[in-house]
């Protein structure tokens, strides 16, 4: 179901630098005040921070605002939704998410009827999947609960004046802007909708698809299961798509009236991609392995080196190298017992801390501390999690640096081997490119798979004016290559 619709916000991604970290106890309204002022925080930032278009720079016209509602409503036992504690503890902001399609050549028609096809299929299959992903068509009710009312979710339709395959020739992340709603006053995803989505037509025939997508509900793997399942509805014409999602998170990490949750810092950033082809991949294993950790894994050797160039960067600007906490998203799937399907929906994300002094150290040894970090998690994290309630175990001393702004903090994920190539094939073939575009919240590092599924992308989110140390780090670049065409 489609109506009209006016409300235009845009939503940037999850994870930041918590400067001046402080640990946070909410209860009632006081949350709701900590959001508020959070949100004023975004406003000044964004008026102060609008980039002008550049020479060149692909303009966007908004074309058309709705909202899509379910298909069918809601049953009336479904209506109010729980929240697990993992929900509660999520960082209130959205997951900005894109995917670039080449113009489908087998579809007969002019670009008109093209597009006009392709928006039918969407909207369509869109109304028919959040049918099932009920909640995602809701509102956040409280601290506790999502009202599951059927509000819908709003769907903008845009046309870019360039062509796509001059983006990719020449990728830029800041040029992604463009590509979803940018008039933003809201950042934070605890008042708007649960779901933004944004389609943007090139005239080539070329498509990006955005979706905006709140974290106070959904991690990685959730997205990547709603895509698949609107996928294969719109391929198929039909709600019967290949699985359907589980909302079982809460009964296993039941909500609490007392959690801990960390405000969020927003800073001027910038984003750029660091490519690594496995051949790079494999040198920088072999480099990092040591009697220790004689084999190790991609995403340690990956963090590792960026740790390092990192703390590198911060030694420059800084004056002396400072000690440095890093956190780490854990899919809690396969940890639980028994575990969890790959298709449950909801925050199923802990975190693991590492943690360096302020003296130089060796990438193998950086490896040696994050192995470290991982087996300590996976024997006592859930545990410490549902104990201290709060998305970080960091030690009290620790808490006492990050608010005297005496140590570095880093914040990794990775959502590599997640399905998001193979899952978003809307029926005029799979995306190109697949990226998470991030512009205030520094320090922040994801890394992504290649189309082909055997290299790495590191999304690399950092203040302007560490950007261009980073950038040009040399221990760095003789593993990675700095915004490689897109084929």
């Amino acid at each position: 179901m489609v109506i009209g619709y006016n409300r235009h916000k845009y939503l940037s991604f999850c994870l930041g630098r918590q400067q001046n970290l402080l640990d946070l106890k909410y209860r009632g309204s006081y949350l709701h005040h900590a959001y508020q002022s959070t949100r004023s925080l975004a406003k000044q930032l964004i008026a102060n921070s609008r980039i002008q278009k550049m020479s060149g720079a692909v303009e966007v016209e908004i074309l058309s605002k709705e909202t899509i509602k379910p298909s069918f409503p809601t049953p009336h036992q479904l209506r109010n939704f729980q929240l697990s504690i993992l929900d509660q503890i999520a960082l209130p902001v959205y997951i900005s998410n894109i995917f670039l399609y080449k113009a489908n050549d087998e579809d007969d028609g002019d670009l008109d009827t093209k597009t006009e096809r392709i928006s039918q299929r969407l909207k369509s299959s869109l109304s028919e999947t959040l049918a099932q992903f009920y909640p995602f068509a809701g509102k956040i009710k409280d601290e506790v609960s999502i009202e599951c009312n059927d509000d819908g979710v709003e769907y903008v339709e845009a046309r870019a004046n360039g062509l796509l395959s001059e983006y990719l020739q020449k990728p830029d992340q800041n040029i992604l802007k463009e590509f979803h709603p940018f008039d933003t006053e809201n950042p934070i995803g605890s008042t708007g909708p649960i779901l933004i989505v944004q389609v943007t037509f090139f005239k080539c025939g070329g498509v990006a698809l955005e979706i905006s997508s709140s974290h106070k509900l959904i991690d990685g793997m959730s997205l990547a299961t709603f895509i698949n399942i609107w996928a294969a509805t719109a391929r198929a014409q039909s709600s019967k798509a290949i699985m359907v999602p589980e909302f079982v998170t809460a009964s296993i990490f039941p909500p609490s009236e007392f959690f801990v949750a960390f405000p969020v810092h927003l800073s001027r950033c910038e984003q750029i991609r660091f490519v690594f082809d496995p051949s790079k991949i494999n040198e920088l294993k072999a480099k990092v392995a040591s009697a220790s950790v004689p084999k190790p894994s991609r995403v340690e050797a990956l963090t590792a080196l960026i740790w390092k160039c990192a703390r590198d960067v911060s030694g420059s600007t800084r004056g002396s190298t400072r000690a440095s906490l890093l956190v780490h998203a854990v899919n809690l799937r396969t940890l639980v017992v028994p575990p969890l399907p790959n298709n449950s929906v909801g925050n199923n994300v802990g975190y693991l801390s590492a943690q360096t002094s302020d003296k130089e150290i060796e990438l193998h040894e950086l490896v040696c501390i994050l192995r470290k970090a991982k087996a300590e998690f996976s024997k006592n994290g859930l545990q410490n999690l549902l104990e201290t309630k709060s998305i970080f175990n960091i030690p009290e001393s620790i808490k006492d640096k990050l608010e005297r702004d005496e140590i570095d903090f880093f914040t990794f994920s990775s959502v590599l081997r997640f399905p998001f190539y193979e899952a978003a094939e809307f029926g005029w073939g799979k995306p190109l490119h697949v990226t998470f575009p991030n512009y205030v919240f520094p320090n922040l590092f994801l890394l992504i798979d290649t189309k082909d599924g055997e290299g790495i992308e590191a999304l690399v989110t950092l203040r302007t004016e560490d950007m261009a140390l980073f950038e040009r780090n040399q221990e760095l670049l003789e593993f990675a290559t700095v915004n490689p065409p897109i084929n």
